[in-house]
């Protein structure tokens, strides 16, 4: 038989070990924080530098639903051999937005024909986009980074690969444009 002495500081010493063992508590999914591209190891690469949605932002525009009264672009950022590097979005001239790797931009447009730009190393790359209200429309950037070299470029691939990705990118900045 244990003694009552020794059996109390076996269950504080245990309990102590499985408190050591307790998972955070889940984000705040109406929270706007920055946002951490992480190795598959949990290794945090680069943050944003401001808030980017909340994570139920992030699920609503993951219903891709149209809006009656603009055009809507899903600009994605998701490639297997994309890297680190901050990539600059800019809509008809507007001002940069960041993007990391595996994540997605969704603008709203008024119909009709818009440029869009990515910026990175000085240069830009331009796109357009044509719509009319109620469209919903996307675009990738594919970056490949080496150790040697970064390469980014409009992908052409049909609109509904890109949508596939869009699903499993996170959603950094929601911007109308006017």
């Amino acid at each position: 038989m244990i003694p009552h002495r020794t059996l109390l500081a076996l269950l504080i010493a245990s309990g102590a070990l499985l408190a050591g063992c307790a998972t955070t508590p889940p984000p705040d999914p109406a929270a706007e924080l920055p946002h951490c591209y992480k190795t598959n190891k949990g290794r945090v690469i680069a943050c944003t530098s401001g808030p980017v949605p909340s994570l139920n932002a992030d699920a609503q525009a993951k219903r891709f639903t149209p809006d009656a009264t603009a055009l809507t672009v899903y600009v994605v950022r998701r490639n297997w051999g994309d890297g680190r590097n901050f990539v600059k979005v800019h809509a008809d001239n507007g001002p940069g937005i960041e993007t990391l790797p595996d994540t997605m931009v969704r603008l709203k447009f008024r119909p009709g024909v818009h440029t869009i730009e990515f910026e990175f190393d000085g240069k830009r790359q331009a796109t357009s986009v044509e719509g009319k209200a109620g469209d919903v429309r996307f675009v990738r950037i594919d970056g490949t980074v080496w150790s040697w070299k970064s390469t980014y470029e409009w992908a052409s691939e049909p609109e509904a690969a890109i949508r596939e990705r869009a699903l499993k990118a996170r959603l950094v900045a929601d911007v109308t444009v006017r």
